[in-house]
């Protein structure tokens, strides 16, 4: 990991992670869709992986 982990990006990967969207993790945490978007995106990048495979179903996790 080339970058720590902030305890929000936790809190937001975990809302997505049980949600399944984006969408639903944005209203859950009371945040914007692109916010919560760009913190998952930050987080792949920090990891150095992909977290979710997207598609028109919602987000389901890897196994990284």
């Amino acid at each position: 990991m080339s970058k720590a982990v902030s305890w929000d990006d936790q809190r937001i990967f975990l809302a997505v992670l049980e949600e399944g969207s984006l969408s639903a993790a944005a209203r859950r945490l009371g945040l914007s869709h692109p916010t919560v978007r760009s913190r998952v995106e930050a987080l792949e990048e920090a990891l150095g992986t992909v977290l979710f495979t997207r598609s028109v179903n919602g987000l389901t996790p890897t196994d990284a």
